[in-house]
């Protein structure tokens, strides 16, 4: 990440880059490994906007972003089904994390150049930013407090130190890092969508210490670190988590779950969750288990995730707009469920109005105001996320030809 001097935030335009990789990835995932359950009995509250990153505060608030032109960040205190109220950013927000100490951080555009703006604790708007390189930025929030920010343009991962307002060190890591994701004894783990690794960072190292190879075609996408410190990544293209044993060097085993695999999460209690993008559901993986457990239903192209200090477990779904909540219950099992925001899916998996997201390697979405040649791209990643669904739809899930692209 190339950092300049923070200044005053500018007026936000629309920025879009390097997108189509994302949609390609989603459209080639294969296997269905559970049937859903029914999430009948959810509550639906509309969410206004196009929801997209989740982030939760030390005191349990819950921020969703919502990309858009006229970039916000939605604040939900708990218990709260409606926002409370509404942070000005920077131009089409995507991710966001939260320090020990309530401060925001969110990844934004200003039009000419990506940048990470940075909200004060309780602040209604963002008050400073940081300039950063071209493309969308996966953010994450260390044990100290410490800032994380992947850059898949330069393959590298920035450390920003609490408090400070600029990069202390940037590791170069793997053909074109995605996420990035720290242990409790502060080692990084970043995945490398492009070269199918996980490049390996010890704690406050200037480099990594080596790479782990977890599938040349896999895609790997989200990563998490449970307490024990086992790692867990979704790969895109094989349906599967690989797990990788607290020190070790290779994948030990891989766990089947539902269709693109995008995000996954580790909570507290050592349950793990993965977000199946083309499956609209979560497999629930209980701690230490090689399979999962569970297979719950959410709205329509699940993405991101976050547990908040109840253990409940918020999943945007973006082309449903809306969140879902996922109750924790005694080891692990998923005891209930609420949709916020649900709106009814359009025949061919879309939404009911016309507008639809792109999830993949950068969290981008199509709003309605969006123009140029950045809708251009991510049409293209939609549009083969649909023809995918359409032709599951005509030539059943398990036919080669629901599964061929010209």
């Amino acid at each position: 990440m190339t950092s300049k001097p923070p200044r005053r935030r500018a007026s936000p335009l629309p920025a879009v880059q390097r997108v189509l990789l994302a949609g390609v990835a989603l459209s080639l995932a294969t296997a269905v490994v559970a049937v859903p359950a029914s999430a009948a009995d959810a509550k639906v509250i509309h969410v206004a906007g196009q929801p997209l990153g989740v982030a939760t505060g030390p005191d349990g608030t819950l921020y969703v972003s919502d990309y858009g032109w006229d970039g916000a960040v939605s604040v939900y205190r708990p218990g709260e089904t409606m926002p409370s109220r509404t942070i000005k950013t920077g131009g089409f927000p995507t991710s966001l994390a939260v320090t020990p100490d309530g401060t925001l951080y969110v990844a934004q555009s200003d039009g000419a150049q990506s940048e990470i703006g940075v909200v004060a604790p309780g602040a209604g708007e963002v008050s400073l930013v940081m300039k950063v390189s071209a493309g969308t930025h996966w953010l994450t929030v260390g044990p100290q407090g410490s800032l994380y920010v992947v850059d898949p343009a330069e393959d590298s991962v920035s450390v920003v130190k609490p408090g400070d307002a600029w990069v202390h060190r940037t590791i170069q890591a793997g053909p074109y890092p995605i996420e990035v994701v720290l242990a409790k004894d502060g080692t990084a783990y970043a995945t490398n969508q492009l070269a199918g690794t996980v490049t390996v960072i010890p704690p406050g190292a200037p480099s990594p210490s080596h790479s782990i190879e977890v599938g040349a075609k896999a895609h790997p996408h989200g990563i998490a670190a449970a307490p024990d410190g086992t790692v867990y990544v979704a790969n895109i293209l094989t349906n599967d988590v690989a797990v990788i044993e607290p020190g070790g060097t290779t994948v030990a085993r891989r766990i089947p779950v539902g269709e693109a695999p995008q995000e996954v999460l580790a909570a507290a209690d050592g349950t793990v969750y993965v977000t199946n993008s083309l499956d609209d559901t979560v497999s629930v993986i209980p701690a230490g288990a090689a399979a999962a457990a569970e297979t719950m239903a959410t709205g329509d192209d699940p993405g991101r995730m976050v547990e908040r200090g109840d253990g409940s477990v918020v999943v945007v779904n973006r082309g449903g707009k809306s969140l879902t909540v996922l109750d924790s219950g005694s080891a692990g099992a998923v005891a209930a469920r609420a949709t916020v925001g649900e709106e009814p899916a359009a025949a061919d998996g879309g939404g009911s109005n016309g507008e639809a997201v792109a999830q993949g390697s950068f969290d981008l979405a199509i709003p309605a105001v969006a123009a140029g040649s950045g809708v251009v791209l991510l049409t293209g990643a939609v549009f083969l996320v649909a023809v995918l669904r359409r032709r599951r739809k005509v030539a059943g899930a398990d036919s080669p030809e629901a599964w061929t692209f010209e």
